[in-house]
């Protein structure tokens, strides 16, 4: 079972969104490439690069400037990915930390909600 948002993990996750047609559906028009992490955590961050909604790379993350970063502590992720608590009310909270265009992410809220539920289905060592 791979430890969250380890290189291994964020190439399950990946699969898993290319799987998921409501989520591509609705982000057919979405570029962006987005970064995540854990707060204090020395883990290398990893990453997706998503193209008309499918992602078309995923790994550790190079050194480069993201469209969108997100973390979190380790305790907040897991709220998040088991769903106790929604991706709205992690933003709202400051427990999900965010950096990129607000905009764009307010366009895509019900997707983007989507890609974080998604998290939960992920088998994960915690």
């Amino acid at each position: 079972m791979p430890k969250f948002l380890s290189e291994e993990w964020i190439k399950a996750y990946a699969e898993e969104w290319n799987k998921n047609e409501k989520l591509k559906d609705g982000l057919k028009k979405f570029n962006a490439t987005i970064k995540y992490y854990i707060e204090g955590s020395d883990q290398p961050p990893v990453y997706v690069k998503v193209e008309k909604g499918e992602v078309v790379e995923s790994g550790l993350a190079p050194d480069m400037k993201y469209d969108f970063e997100m973390w979190a502590t380790p305790e907040d992720w897991k709220t998040l990915a088991t769903g106790k608590m929604g991706p709205k009310a992690a933003m709202l909270t400051k427990k999900l930390k965010f950096k990129g265009s607000m905009i764009t992410a307010m366009k895509y809220m019900g997707p983007f909600e989507e890609s974080l539920r998604m998290m939960g289905k992920i088998p994960t060592e915690w």
